[in-house]
């Protein structure tokens, strides 16, 4: 049923969720899984570490900054997925991530995006509407949002 799924990752408790989901229904049907992470700017200061409330970010993250925050996060999915036996391909992608979510699931043919309700963008999200909203009116292909 479903052949190949890709699985939107921030590093949030509910893209874990989504990792945890993926790699079940992926034992259960055989599929291939492929990670799509594009780190923002707003949430690139948590996933490196930083403490809420310690200091303002004065200046926009670089694109390595980015970058390392995005490999940070796509370890830890990674880890998640060879835990549970499983491979999984990886992308760090700049830009707007339900776009290059959707993009990946169009270019690889994928039949099921995975998805966490809520990520670590939370206050954006509340502006400018989820990146699992943007998915889901995007994508071509099933998608499933977990908490």
């Amino acid at each position: 049923m479903f052949n190949h799924i890709v699985i939107a990752i921030d590093g949030s408790d509910h893209s874990t969720n989504a990792v945890r989901v993926a790699c079940d229904l992926a034992k259960h049907y055989d599929s291939r899984l492929s990670l799509v992470t594009a780190p923002q700017m707003e949430t690139t200061a948590f996933a490196m570490g930083a403490v809420a409330g310690y200091h303002a970010i004065q200046t926009a993250p670089t694109h390595d900054e980015l970058m390392a925050a995005g490999q940070k996060i796509t370890d830890a999915a990674l880890s998640e997925v060879t835990g549970a036996g499983l491979e999984a391909d990886a992308q760090v992608l700049i830009g707007d991530a339900a776009t290059h979510v959707v993009a990946v699931a169009e270019k690889t043919g994928a039949d099921l995006i995975v998805c966490g309700r809520r990520g670590l963008g939370a206050v954006t999200g509340m502006f400018l509407g989820s990146t699992s909203q943007k998915i889901q009116a995007r994508a071509t292909c099933a998608v499933l949002t977990v908490e």
